[in-house]
This record gives structure tokens, C-alpha cells and sequence, in this order.
């Protein structure tokens, strides 16, 4: 990495805070970890191809080096055949799991948010009703009694919250181990 360059898995700022400083890291620095190409290897592994090809050429006799050639060929068309057909559908397999995942937790989130919303309308219209009824006299009683329904609410939509994380996160996990059949 430069000197000026800035290693996006090292924050300035804690957890929770807010920056308004503007982003420093590069395209090249903003790839998911794991996600290397390595140079050395895919071009290690063409050489000791093509030289595999070339020593089978010169070890073959004269009068075979046409069938091997024509072996040469039909083995390199099916791995090329294997080849696309693995990365062309392992990758769609891959963005079709992400995709339903994302849509999955998309929907759990605008789910949340409207039981939120629900939760706090009713909140809203019961306190709304509670202080249309109550006496001048009944001020400091209704601030306690709202105030501790409100803590309520928060505690219980938070017990919620995490109760369904954790309902989800194991059937995520029963998912993952049920084997397909």
C-alpha cells in the first residue's frame, strides 16, 4: 500500500459515530476480503500447461503427433466446455442466493417497520386518549404513567427485535445444515 493511501479496515472514528470527512479509499482498496486474483499462480499454472502440451508433442512419435494433436484438442475443448459451464453457473447460483437473501432481509426490515409503525400509532392514539380524559390535578400521575409506557414499548419492540434476530439466525443456521437431497 502507498504512504497517502488509506486501509479501509482502519477507522478513525468509533463505533456508532457519525464522519463528515470525505472517503479517501480507492476502487481498488474497496473489494470484499478474499476476493484476490493471484497473478503468479493462474500464469504458473499456463506455463506448466503449454509446457506439458509441448513435452507430450515431443515425446509422441512422428507418425502419432496427429492423434495426439487431435487428443490435445478434444481434451482442451472439454475442460474449456467444463470450465464455462461450472463458473457460468456456480456464479448464477451465487447472485441468486445473494439476491435472495438481500430481498429476504429488505422485506423483514420494511415488515419491522411497519409492525414499528403500528405499534407506536396504537401507542400514540391510547396515550392521546388517556390524556384527553385526565384532570388538572392528574398531570404529574399521567407524565409517570406515559413515561413508563413509553419505556414500555421501547423494552418490549427491543425484546422483539432481538428475539426474531435470533429466531431467524437459527433457522439460517438449520438451513445451512439440512442436507440437500
Amino acid at each position: 500500500m502507498s504512504p497517502c493511501s488509506v486501509d479501509a479496515r482502519e477507522s478513525r472514528t468509533k463505533a456508532g459515530m457519525v464522519t463528515t470527512e470525505p472517503a479517501e479509499v480507492t476502487a481498488s482498496e474497496t473489494r470484499p476480503p478474499g476476493f484476490r486474483i493471484r497473478w503468479g499462480w493462474f500464469l504458473g499454472c499456463i506455463a506448466a500447461g503449454l509446457v506439458a502440451i509441448l513435452v507430450g508433442w515431443f515425446v509422441a512419435a512422428p507418425a502419432g503427433r496427429l492423434n495426439y494433436l487431435t487428443g490435445l484438442l478434444l481434451n482442451v475443448g472439454t475442460t474449456l466446455l467444463l470450465l464455462g459451464i461450472v463458473v457460468l453457473l456456480e456464479r448464477r447460483i451465487v447472485d441468486n442466493a445473494v439476491r435472495k437473501f438481500r430481498n429476504a432481509a429488505e422485506e423483514a426490515r420494511a415488515r419491522m417497520r411497519d409492525d414499528f409503525r403500528v405499534e407506536v400509532q396504537d401507542f400514540s392514539d391510547r396515550v392521546s386518549a388517556e390524556w384527553a380524559t385526565a384532570s388538572p390535578e392528574d398531570v404529574d400521575a399521567m407524565k409517570e404513567r406515559t413515561k413508563r409506557l413509553s419505556k414500555e414499548l421501547a423494552d418490549s419492540y427491543s425484546r422483539e427485535l432481538a428475539d426474531s434476530y435470533v429466531d431467524e439466525t437459527l433457522e439460517a443456521r438449520d438451513v445451512d445444515e439440512t442436507p440437500e437431497r
